[in-house]
């Protein structure tokens, strides 16, 4: 096993989502906070000792950066090891995808961490239909659980999967029929075109991860090959859907490009809770483009 210590400028984990710091490790979505660290020079007389020193182990403190030792990658300010997706990521699997990314002498930095991480994520998952399959369930009952009244203690493996969805589904019709009723009492009113628009697109939203959701119950039962492969484009068509709208609705938030709607306290409320949600749909729905696109 290779002792040497090599320090990256940069780490698949890290995500700078319209300004906020996010890191990724294990499935997790983090808030951190960025700080300077000079992996250049580190790396110039690297020890494991010397990569110790700079540990903060806060759990908020990221200097976007990792390291390999030891045949494994961590974090250069938290010690963590680096996973994806269950996985511990090796020091061959950073390079392989680091040498899929540049192909090529380019030097890796912190605005390629996104590629990295989709490339990691997919030979995590081989890029096989099986495990693609799997994902797909994990991902949504996860989400189901994350946005939901349900707490993870009480979910075991005998909890039925498709109550667990359907949970969310059901908050999915109903968010569907607030924004309809919210939609037409702000024509009644006649308020601003771009607040009504920007209340249409919430409706949409919610209509797509319903639809994704669906996909997904519907593909479980599916065992021939080319049907699967034609639903699995369909569920990346509408997870791109999804991705590209959250985008323009977060963007729409954070910019203040709409207003109007400060005096409906319920409005309020629950654009609130739509910006709690954003990062988790950015990111997951990301994954899946990412993992899919290879095979469509």
């Amino acid at each position: 096993m290779d002792k040497e210590v090599r320090v990256y400028n940069f780490c698949p984990c890290y995500k700078d989502f319209e300004g906020e710091l996010i890191c990724l490790n294990a499935d997790n979505l983090i808030d951190v906070e960025h700080a300077i660290f000079a992996a250049e020079i580190l790396n110039q007389n690297a020890t494991i000792e010397s990569i110790k020193q700079f540990e903060v182990d806060d759990g908020k403190t990221c200097y976007s950066s990792i390291y390999t030792h030891d045949g494994g990658c961590y974090c250069s300010s938290q010690g963590w090891r680096i996973r994806i997706h269950n996985e511990d990521i090796t020091t061959d699997m950073l390079m392989q995808s680091i040498r899929l990314y540049a192909l090529g002498p380019t030097e890796i930095t912190v605005d390629c961490a996104s590629c990295i991480y989709g490339i990691l994520l997919a030979l995590v998952l081989a890029q096989d239909q099986a495990s693609i399959k799997r994902y797909l369930d994990e991902f949504s009952l996860k989400v189901a659980i994350k946005f939901t009244e349900l707490e993870l203690d009480e979910i075991t493996d005998e909890t039925p999967y498709f109550e667990t969805v359907q949970i969310y589904l059901a908050e999915l019709l109903e968010d569907q029929y607030y924004w309809k009723e919210v939609h037409e009492k702000l024509v009644e009113q006649n308020e601003s075109e771009a607040l009504i628009n920007f209340v249409e697109k919430l409706e949409l939203l919610d209509r797509y991860q319903f639809l994704f959701y669906s996909q997904v119950m519907n593909i479980r039962s599916i065992q021939n090959s080319r049907i699967l492969m034609r639903m699995l484009s369909h569920i990346l068509r509408t997870s791109k859907n999804i991705l590209d709208l959250n985008g323009e609705i977060h963007t729409l938030i954070a910019t203040d490009s709409i207003g109007g709607y400060e005096k409906d306290s319920a409005l309020v409320e629950k654009i609130d809770d739509y910006m709690e949600r954003s990062r988790t749909l950015d990111h997951f729905f990301g994954n899946i483009a990412d993992i899919m696109k290879g095979n469509m």
